[in-house]
């Protein structure tokens, strides 16, 4: 992976042999017992480290009368994102600019939810079904527990303040993988009629064992 691709977004993508493999790039030895989570915050830091990156990002210009240009490490910006663990849940991450950082610490009663909003086509502007989290405090990122059989999944990160919301970021849209319905639908004692080949290749024990190991899945 190129290093001025590494970001939380893209190691959240990669499978824990390909962390531990760009692990190894920076000559960092993983135990096999490591939290996953762990390893992507060293990942994130490393990458900092070796560009050298700190609070403050100077560009300076060409002309040496000039005073330089003072970019923030965040650019100042209240932005979130998400990115899916799998079709059950999503993990959600922000971040705050001065201002709106400012108000939620000096406003005893302001507070950060976020919004999970589900979509029948990307492009609506409207949602058709929507609820919120309350986000931890001192925190930026969060894992949410996504509703059965949606499409497409849009995060807006909301300020609450006396009682009223302001969204004050939203994420792009992610479309949720569909499985097939025999899956989807899979209830304890409930019989399927599968074809003979479907029969064959174990199918029934194959599902069983699936609703065993990952009943959270189908709730």
């Amino acid at each position: 992976m190129n290093e001025d691709t590494i970001n939380r977004a893209s190691l959240e993508k990669l499978s824990f042999s390909d962390l531990v493999q760009l692990a190894d790039e920076y000559g960092v030895d993983v135990p096999e017992d490591l939290d996953r989570r762990f390893l992507i915050a060293e990942l994130l830091e490393l990458a900092e480290e070796s560009h050298n990156r700190e609070d403050e990002m100077i560009i300076a210009s060409e002309s040496d009368d000039q005073q330089p240009l003072v970019l923030n490490g965040n650019f100042n910006e209240t932005q979130v994102s998400c990115v899916l663990r799998n079709p059950a849940w999503l993990f959600v991450f922000w971040n705050l600019n001065a201002n709106d950082l400012a108000k939620i610490e000096d406003d005893p009663s302001c507070s950060l939810r976020l919004r999970i909003c589900s979509l029948s086509d990307p492009k609506d502007l409207k949602p058709e079904e929507a609820f919120e989290v309350q986000t931890p405090s001192q925190s930026q990122e969060q894992y949410v527990l996504l509703p059965k059989g949606k499409k497409y999944i849009k995060v807006e990160l909301v300020c609450v303040t006396g009682g009223a919301g302001e969204v004050i970021a939203f994420s792009p849209v992610v479309t949720i993988p569909q499985g097939a319905s025999v899956v989807n639908d899979l209830q304890p004692g409930r019989e399927e009629d599968f074809s003979p080949v479907a029969e064959l290749s174990g199918i029934r024990e194959l599902l069983t064992e699936q609703y065993k190991n990952h009943r959270h899945s189908f709730s």
